[in-house]
Parts: C-alpha cells; structure tokens; sequence
C-alpha cells in the first residue's frame, strides 16, 4: 500500500495540465484506428473521442478511393500478413479498408482493372446488361464529382454537430453556439448550400425571409460570437481592448470562415477525383500490355496491378488522412489531451491500476 504520493505539476501555466489524463477504450473492431487519433493528439476529459467517427469515415473513403474488388482483396491480405507476422499497426487498419476497397470495386465493377468481368454478376442478379456505374464513361465524370461533393458535404454538417455535442459538454457557448462550427455556422453553412442547390434545381427559390432568417441572422452570431459567448457564459463585464479593433479582426476571421467553407467542401472532389485516377491508371497499363500479346501481355498486367496498387494505396491513405485532419478535424476537435501513464513505485512495479 502507498500512504502518501508525492506529485508536481509541469508547465502549470497550461490549462490542458489542469485536466485529467486520458486513457482511449474502443471497441476491438475501431481500436485500430486509435493509431490516428494518438497521431494527431489525444483527446481532452471532457472532449469527445473520435476514434469511432474516423474508422467509418477512413475506411469508407478509402474504399471509394481505391475501389477495386481484386486489388482491394489483396490490401486487405498484405494488411493481415503485417499485422500477424510483423506486429504493424497500420496493416491492422489496412484490413477493413481493402474489404472496403473490395465492395466498392464491386459497385464500381473493376477487377484488377478489368471493367467488365462482373457484367454476368450484375446480370443474374439485378438484369442488368453492364455494370451500374462506367466511371470511364464522360457523361459519368460530373456525376462521380457532384457525388464526391455530396460527402463532403455530409461529413462536413456531422463533423460541425460532434463540434456542438462536444462544444455544449465542455459548457464552451461561444464555440458549440455561436461559433463557425457551432450552432449559428451550421444554420448558415446547410441554409447556403440547400438554398443554392434549391435554387439551381428549381425546386424552391430563396426568398427574402429565408437569406434574412438562415443566412444573414447566423452569419451575425457568427460575427458577434464572443461578447454573446461571454453573456451565455454570465461573464457580463467582459469587453475587448478596442471595439473597433474587435470588429476589424472579427471581419477578416468571417471572410477566412466563409472561404473555409469553401475549400474544406471542394477538398472532397479528390474523392471522386482519385475514382477517376484509378480507372485511368489501369486503363494506361491495358493499353500497355494490348501492345503485346501472350505472356508479355500477361506479365505486363500483373505488374501493371502491383505498381498501381502500391502507388495508389500510399497516395489514397495519404489523402484520407488529410480529409480526416484537415477538414474534419479542424471543425470539432482539439486533441490536447494528455496520456494516462500509471505511476511506478521504485522498484517498477504500478502504484496505481491502469483502469480509470
């Protein structure tokens, strides 16, 4: 038994060292991706864990990205040999996204780059004469793009409401309220662009109430998002050093949110964008091997599949890392946390368990 504990608090000027330590617990299926999560920095005690969010958004953008049923088998494979016989983290995580990987080119009907092997496949079971989606077809590139956008757009609106959730649990109102990424921006954000595909669609057209309801009212909030923050939060003396300064700064920070919007948004086309890229590829290494015949052809193909898969693989996790961090991250979660590490006793055995 330990009677007393001594302890000294470093760099006690931080507020994050004035919060718990963490511990991640995720189920066994998720815990994987707990490898990005640490990457990027861990958690607060009163912040949300994302861990579950980023192994569904990961492994299904990886899929879209990557989609081919035999090069993604084979992912998934390489994956388990690393994880089994190497110990690797990240092949656990490349497991999930090569079955991922293997659904999509199901939808996509690519096998090893071969478009049109699963034609019969589609025909016995849903008729069809062809596969559903051609991705090398031009008529089908704007189609590909929009949808790619669409996710953005779905993973952008959830990733603002995880920000409110954990906003609102930390009692921060200025952020989970009247922030970017709070209340007042998600208002904006989802009035802006329904209204705008509303109105190139014609299903509706944005009247006056609307632009002066759901856009111009939250982007205000958004502009005043302190002072109001303060109020919510009952600090009624708080001021700025200059108002005018205040509301210079405040202007600019609106323009930067407005163009983030933007740019977090048409970040997404490199989904569909990597679809494309991946139809491409393998359609250069057909032409390729179509310069040949017997075994050149054949020998051309497999390392045509092995270079692609590699290169595309890399460059594809490179990429939904970046989605993950970047446009996501940045929009609900700080990741200032700090590890649980159990205290030692001289001799090296743990004073204290490892369950908190």
């Amino acid at each position: 038994t330990v009677d007393t504990v001594e302890y000294t608090i470093e760099n006690a000027d931080s507020d994050a060292y004035h919060t718990p330590p963490v511990k991640l617990r995720n189920p066994s299926l998720f815990k994987p991706f707990e490898f990005f999560v640490d990457m990027f920095g861990l958690p607060r005690y009163n912040e949300i864990d994302p861990t579950i969010f980023v192994a569904l958004t990961y492994t299904i953008l990886f899929g879209i990205m990557f989609g081919d049923l035999g090069q993604g088998i084979c992912v998934a494979v390489i994956g388990w040999l690393m994880w089994k016989y190497k110990n690797m983290a990240i092949g656990k995580i490349l497991v999930p996204c090569g079955i991922s990987a293997a659904v999509f080119g199901t939808v996509f009907g690519s096998v090893f780059g071969f478009e049109h092997v699963l034609d019969p496949f589609y025909k016995a079971l849903f008729g069809l004469n062809e596969k559903p989606i051609e991705v090398m077809n031009p008529s089908m590139t704007g189609s590909i793009l929009l949808a790619s956008a669409g996710v953005g757009l779905g993973l952008i609106i959830i990733a603002m409401m995880l920000n409110v959730y954990s906003s609102l649990k930390r009692r921060d109102y200025e952020n989970g309220v009247f922030g970017p990424n709070g209340v007042a921006g998600l208002v904006f954000y989802t009035s802006l662009v329904f209204g705008l595909i509303g109105q190139l669609s014609g299903v509706f057209t944005m009247n006056l109430p609307y632009v002066l309801l759901l856009i111009i009212f939250p982007l205000l909030l958004v502009y005043l998002r302190e002072p109001l923050g303060k109020l919510l939060a009952h600090e009624e003396n708080w001021q700025p050093e200059s108002w005018g300064g205040y509301f210079l700064q405040n202007f600019f920070e609106l323009f930067e949110m407005m163009l983030s919007y933007l740019s977090n948004t048409m970040s997404f086309l490199r989904v569909g964008a990597f679809v494309l890229v991946h139809a491409g590829m393998m359609m250069a290494v057909f032409t390729l091997a179509g310069l040949t015949s017997g075994v050149w052809y054949i020998l051309i193909v497999i390392a045509g599949n092995i270079i692609v898969m590699a290169m595309e693989a890399l460059l594809v996790a490179i990429q939904v890392m970046r989605l993950e961090f970047y446009e996501m991250f940045s929009r609900y979660y700080n990741g200032d946390g700090r590890p649980y590490r159990p205290l030692e006793s001289t001799s090296g055995e743990k004073v204290f368990s490892d369950r908190i």
